[in-house]
């Protein structure tokens, strides 16, 4: 069962966002709202009632008419609604009624797109949109300061000398006897090591690094921080391989493209610029360590649910999230793509336990788009197979429409209420490069592409299949897992073997600082030998 960090305690305890990532004031400014209602997403606009209210204030409501195509090109339905608020917008067209939340943003004019029909419903299933809180009991502060102590003088030291680091006896008991207090002792000690200087620079500077590679970005926090902590939402922008001037356009553009949603809860915006200006600076080797780098900034300085963190673009950005999401599917709570494809050998295989949404317009054949998104529906069908509890995908093909201008942008309120599984009992892992040494509870330290595990975690039983190019492949475990009372059995190629397992705060502490996220951390490890040719 997933740990709500509410209850397990994972995000530090100060209600207030941090200096640099404070709304703005709201001004009293007004916005002038250009209202538009389609039929579908590609075709005339259409008369329809809209009303609009307030969610703060319920006498505040608004009513008028929309313009067919027939009408003049400037006699549209404007409305004047105050700056930066949510609003409740109900529109009704011969019998057909949609309602959804719109946010005035601060700019003086903004225009409103509805569209009646035409955008296929995301579907997931209900367990990955609700999980109950964790009941956690603490610790003896003295077991508590004990444990934080040992831990952060595992962290402060450089990592040549950590191997040679001895924890003190007896502190491993704690991940035995309670496993999600220690988890969040240890995480605090985490935060608190000074092993971070880049992070916290890059942090401050807003920039994404690996190596040499630089990706600058934006941020902007939408309503109030949730108690367990912000949500983030990491946006890729379209362009790729042309000039600076048009990528930086659309990096700004991307800014601003994804409407605000308060009402499902407080996150944070990243507008993530590609590191630079080749048709794949997202969805290539050094992607995808730049983005996990970007992961870890908000979630040691950020105040992030790491939990709640996804990943969404459009075109170029669409092949980015079309990588990212498969190849690193543990590190997202959900992923959007938009006019785009399977992109650097991923494979839909991967996406057993991750909610991925794709839009394609159905005449977008540019790359051969339309019809590589129809073999990944396809193939998500096939691997799916009769079960509802895994693949939690949904292509949304729209009619008539072509590469640009698909109808997404209130993306945000069908991802932000999931949550993400970090610890599921079954996993399916592709490997298609040399890059992803981690994926849940399994690490391989050199893939091959080509390599594949099969994997399931029940009843105290193990079971792998492994197709050669994951050598020296290890599975880890703990509380969430296994039950450490008793013996776990490890099958891998039909031959079982038996395992008295015990916690080690020295395994903890090394896959949390491998991974930079509390929940991907475990506290044993078991060596998968390769099965018996």
């Amino acid at each position: 069962m997933l740990l709500l960090l509410a209850a397990a305690g994972l995000v530090r305890a100060e209600n207030s966002a941090p200096a640099a990532l404070e709304k703005p004031a709201v001004a009293s400014a007004k916005v002038r709202v250009t209202v538009q209602v389609f039929g579908r997403p590609v075709g005339p606009t259409v008369a329809a009632k809209v009303t609009v209210s307030s969610q703060d204030e319920p006498a505040l409501r608004l009513e008028g008419t929309s313009k067919t195509s027939a009408a003049d090109a400037g006699d549209h339905l404007v409305f004047e609604l105050p700056a930066g608020r949510t609003w409740n917008v109900e529109t009704s067209q011969e019998g057909n009624v949609r309602r959804q939340y719109y946010t005035t943003r601060m700019e003086a004019e903004d225009l409103l797109k509805i569209f009646m029909s035409g955008i296929p419903d995301v579907k997931l299933p209900p367990h990955f949109c609700v999980f109950p809180p964790a009941v956690v009991d603490v610790l003896p502060p003295g077991d508590v300061e004990k444990l934080k102590a040992a831990c952060t003088g595992f962290f402060n030291l450089p990592a040549g000398q950590q191997a040679g680091y001895r924890f003190p006896d007896g502190l491993d008991q704690a991940l035995l006897t309670n496993e999600p207090a220690a988890r969040r002792a240890v995480w605090e000690a985490f935060l608190s090591s000074t092993n971070h200087g880049d992070l916290r620079k890059n942090f401050e500077t807003r920039q994404a690094r690996f190596e040499e590679h630089v990706s600058p970005y934006t941020v902007k926090s939408v309503g109030t921080k949730p108690e367990q902590g912000w949500g983030l939402f990491i946006a890729m922008h379209g362009g790729g391989g042309t000039t600076q001037e048009f990528n930086d356009a659309q990096w700004k553009k991307m800014q601003g493209y994804y409407r605000d949603h308060p009402e499902t809860g407080g996150y944070l915006y990243v507008a993530l610029r590609a590191p630079d200006n080749t048709w794949n600076g997202f969805y290539t080797g050094y992607a995808y360590r730049l983005m996990a780098n970007l992961v870890q900034q908000f979630l040691l300085c950020g105040e992030v649910n790491p939990d709640k963190v996804f990943l969404m673009g459009y075109s170029h950005g669409g092949y980015g999230a079309f990588a990212m999401g498969p190849k690193m599917p543990d590190r997202f709570a959900a992923v959007h793509t938009s006019g785009a494809a399977l992109a650097d050998g991923a494979v839909p295989d991967t996406l057993r336990n991750t909610p991925f949404i794709c839009m394609i317009g159905e005449r977008d054949t540019a790359h051969g788009r339309i019809e590589r998104c129809r073999e990944f529906d396809r193939e998500i069908t096939r691997l799916r197979g009769d079960r509802s509890d895994i693949y939690p995908v949904t292509v949304q093909f729209i009619a008539d429409h072509p590469h640009s201008g698909l109808p997404d942008r209130e993306s945000i309120a069908d991802m932000n209420p999931l949550v993400r599984h970090p610890a599921p009992r079954e996993l399916t892992w592709a490997l298609t490069d040399a890059v992803i040494t981690d994926f849940y509870w399994l690490r391989t330290p050199a893939p091959q592409p080509g390599g594949r595990f099969e994997a399931t975690c029940q009843n105290n039983t193990v079971t792998v299949s492994a197709r050669p190019g994951g050598a020296g492949a290890t599975v880890f475990l703990d509380a969430r897992l296994v039950d450490f009372s008793k013996p776990v059995t490890l099958t891998v190629g039909g031959q079982s073997t038996t395992h008295e397992l015990k916690p080690s705060l020295r395994t903890f502490c090394e896959t949390m600082q491998r991974r930079g996220d509390p929940q991907l951390a475990f506290s044993a490890a078991l060596p998968l030998a390769a099965p018996a040719k």
